[in-house]
């Protein structure tokens, strides 16, 4: 059931309590369903991202043996490497333990790069 819409894309209800559902906002022009992923600190982000993709392939892996390791699909890989797919906190650590590296170590230095 369609509660309202943004423009022309709707914002359903869940159907039993009948509330908005809300946490998928697609992007204006965005007719796939693919949303836009925003960040109060994009840099930051983008960082941590170059160095994992950096860490996984210093360590000599590919996606699909992360994937492997993660008991995921190549693809999700892929799509967290290209910003296509946020992570969240628990996915973040399990990944850099995955290719080897200290997730704490990580922030760090993502966190001096994007300072400099």
């Amino acid at each position: 059931m369609v509660a309202a819409s943004i423009g022309e894309y709707p914002i359903l209800e869940y159907p039993i309590l009948g509330y908005p559902k809300f946490g998928c906002f697609w992007s204006a022009g965005s007719k796939t369903g693919a949303s836009t992923l925003t960040s109060t600190h994009p840099d930051l982000y983008r960082r941590i991202l170059a160095l994992l993709v950096q860490t996984r392939k210093a360590a000599g892996l590919t996606q699909t043996e992360v994937a492997r390791r993660l008991g995921q699909r190549q693809t999700f890989v892929s799509k967290y490497e290209l910003g296509e797919r946020r992570l969240d906190v628990a996915e973040y650590i399990e990944i850099s333990r995955a290719i080897g590296a200290d997730p704490h170590a990580l922030i760090r230095d993502a966190e001096h790069e994007t300072s400099k």
